[in-house]
């Protein structure tokens, strides 16, 4: 498959091909594939991780001059999650070039948010590998920007306690939001919170800390409960 129409859309021509392919290769195709000689995408993740990090921390830093700490924190959670991840990578079209197994393949894996938001750190390491900190933060910030409007003009959202007023005068009762799960080592874990109503699971998130996730369910759960997010 070639790489020209997705290299269009990402804003950067890779001189080292290997690395946008690095990128694209998920684990369950290398474990499937142990006779070549092939990586996985997981150390440019955790690398495309910090360097999107640092692209948001300083954009909205230098754009945002009167925000406190607390305030910049909060904006940047709002701007770098799985939901928000894997929708930039929903915009590149990258599931469409991503190297699963065939486990993985038939289990709708292409469309997964984590996969795809994994997958998008994956492409920012390797762009940063490709060329340079400041070449990469002009693509970073036309993605962020295109998918999610300018950066610095982020709202910040509570959906956890929109969730808890939400359902007190909805159902009179109040949800759970539970961490179900710890994924990965400790130097780069993934927390997995359920939002539980009524003995049902109505919201499931990710993210990087148990607070991030927990947002992150409960706007999921608000949006099964048909509240009306914008």
């Amino acid at each position: 498959m070639g790489y020209e129409s997705l290299e269009a859309g990402i804003g950067h021509v890779f001189r080292r091909k290997e690395l946008l392919e690095e990128a694209l290769t998920h684990t369950t195709y290398v474990n499937e594939h142990r006779e070549e000689d092939i990586q996985d995408n997981q150390r440019l993740e955790f690398l495309g991780d910090s360097v999107v990090n640092a692209v948001i921390t300083a954009r909205l830093f230098s754009e945002l001059t009167e925000e406190r700490e607390g305030t910049l924190t909060k904006k940047r959670a709002e701007l770098i999650n799985e939901t928000a991840l894997s929708k930039i990578a929903r915009h590149l079209s990258l599931g469409d070039y991503l190297r699963l197994g065939r486990g993985e393949e038939l289990d709708q894996g292409r469309e997964k948010p984590s996969i795809l938001a994994d997958a998008y750190e994956a492409l920012i390491g390797a762009v940063f590998l490709d060329s340079s900190f400041d070449e990469t933060a002009r693509v970073v910030e036309r993605h962020f920007t295109e998918v999610l409007g300018p950066i610095e003009k982020v709202s910040i959202t509570d959906y956890k306690s929109l969730l808890l007023e939400f359902c007190q005068s909805r159902f009179k009762h109040l949800p759970r939001v539970v961490v179900v799960d710890e994924i990965g080592p400790e130097h780069d874990k993934e927390f997995v919170v359920n939002v539980e109503l009524e003995g049902r699971v109505v919201g499931r998130g990710r993210g990087r800390n148990k607070k991030q996730a927990a947002q992150s369910a409960c706007k999921e759960a608000l949006r099964s409960l048909d509240y009306p997010l914008s």
